[in-house]
């Protein structure tokens, strides 16, 4: 409901701040050119480009007023950045910059009390059209203590109970000063008794709960009845609803829809691959030839990893090992002070410059420059049925790096507790992936990937 109305007030904010900032700007015989004109209207859509990659559109309970606001001002801040740099190409840059600045301050100020205001809606008008509806719950554990807090933490405060149905109880009692009854009809009675139109039914997808009665004994009332699918938090894997080729369901465990958001993705992963074998050509040959005088063998070595979807495909390392060290079917993670790792090679997994080959896998479409790790074949046998939701990593292309590795989960995983984390990251980074999400990954990489800690 609010979703459209904050769009309307940016719009509001941003057109109305471009006009107060023009007039302030250009007077005293400074013409407003047509080149302006048109910087002008690409100021007046590119935010809303910006607003949507960076999802500050998303229900106005999912945000904090606070975080919602600089969310905004961040995507305020990008998209003048680049009208800024757009407008260096053309003359009249001095005083169109003065215009630029005024007009990000001022639309800076009005879309922080825009923000503020949208989210003070619900309370001015707690009684009227925003005021969350008075409902009574249905739930095989209403009696439980923390139902409540669960359902608040879920819903973010959208409803007030005034209901609870619980048939497990012994006997009527209050939960949380809320009347929880065990009998269907004296529930029935005290929802019409209490003039409620709504109920909701909190139903686990693997403990349905029968709504027959409940439908049949308000099919000529006018009482809204829907089912509040109820999530466990701690679960590594968050159920959630969605769109499936334009179906509306309920995902427990399901791969990311591969539609046209991760185009942009796609091609970013091709030519970040290409500028980084490009520019790094030297490194790679400087590191080839130490892998070769290091030791006999092949310079890159090449093993099987499993792929998007379980598919099997040859990932290319620079080899840092000793040829001939390493048996098939065999569980042997390298350690530190490894006597199969050779000098050149300890250096190298150190400092992860070993996987820089994997870009040849990002080109040929197998990798992701972020992802989860792919891990060798063996290793997948060895934790799937050790680690709860292991193989859910393999839903989306495996990547160089990935949000584990950015927060320390890298090389050794000789505690079962290291790959539970790694495994958590990864289905957190697949549940909640965004463009940015991956620049940042990026970023932090590059600042972070060369320490070493945990690779030998």
């Amino acid at each position: 409901m609010l979703t459209p109305l904050s769009k309307a007030t940016d719009f509001l904010c941003i057109a109305g701040a471009a006009y107060v900032s023009q007039h302030l700007v250009f007077q005293e015989g400074l013409a407003f050119s047509y080149i302006d004109g048109l910087l002008g209207l690409l100021g007046l859509t590119l935010p809303f480009v910006t607003f949507q990659l960076t999802r500050v559109y998303q229900p106005y309970r999912n945000d904090s007023v606070i975080v919602s606001a600089i969310r905004t001002l961040a995507a305020w801040f990008a998209a003048q950045s680049i009208l800024a740099i757009v407008s260096h190409v053309y003359p009249g840059t001095a005083t169109r910059n003065h215009w630029l600045l005024w007009w990000t301050v001022i639309a800076a100020c009005a879309l922080v009390v825009g923000r503020y205001s949208i989210h003070a809606l619900p309370l001015l008008f707690r009684s009227w059209w925003f005021a969350p509806p008075r409902i009574a719950i249905v739930a095989p554990s209403g009696g439980n203590g923390n139902l409540i807090d669960r359902i608040t933490a879920q819903t973010r405060d959208a409803f007030v109970p005034e209901l609870i149905f619980d048939p497990s109880l012994a006997h009527d009692t209050n939960v949380e000063r809320i009347p929880a009854i065990c009998e269907l009809q004296s529930f029935i009675q005290s929802v019409r008794a209490k003039s409620l139109r709504e109920i909701w039914i909190l139903n686990s997808p693997f403990q349905p709960i029968p709504v027959k009665s409940l439908l049949e004994e308000f099919k000529h009332e006018f009482v809204n009845i829907r089912v509040l699918p109820v999530i466990d938090e701690q679960a590594t894997i968050k159920p959630r609803a969605g769109d499936y080729r334009g179906v509306r369901v309920f995902n427990l465990k399901a791969s990311p829809e591969r539609g046209w958001s991760v185009v942009p993705k796609e091609i970013f992963d091709r030519i970040f691959a290409l500028c980084m074998l490009l520019s790094l050509s030297p490194l790679l040959l400087v590191i080839a030839l130490a892998v070769k005088c290091s030791s006999p063998g092949p310079v890159l070595f090449r093993q099987y990893r499993k792929g998007m979807n379980g598919e099997v495909f040859s990932i290319y390392k620079f080899r840092t090992m000793y040829q001939g060290n390493g048996s098939t079917g065999t569980v042997v993670q390298a350690k530190r002070d490894d006597t199969r790792v050779t000098r050149a090679g300890r250096f190298l997994r150190r400092t992860s410059l070993d996987e820089l080959p994997q870009f040849l896998n990002v080109l040929n479409g197998e990798m992701s420059v972020v992802g989860p790790r792919p891990h060798a074949v063996e290793h997948d046998e060895y934790y799937k049925d050790l680690v709860q939701d292991y193989m859910f990593r393999y839903r989306i292309k495996p990547g160089i790096t990935g949000l584990a590795q950015i927060n320390g989960y890298r090389g050794e995983t000789a505690q079962l507790e290291k790959m539970e984390g790694r495994v958590r990251l990864d289905t957190y980074y697949i549940q909640n992936w965004s463009f940015w999400m991956d620049i940042k990954i990026i970023t932090l990489t590059i600042i972070r990937g060369f320490s070493g800690h945990g690779a030998y």
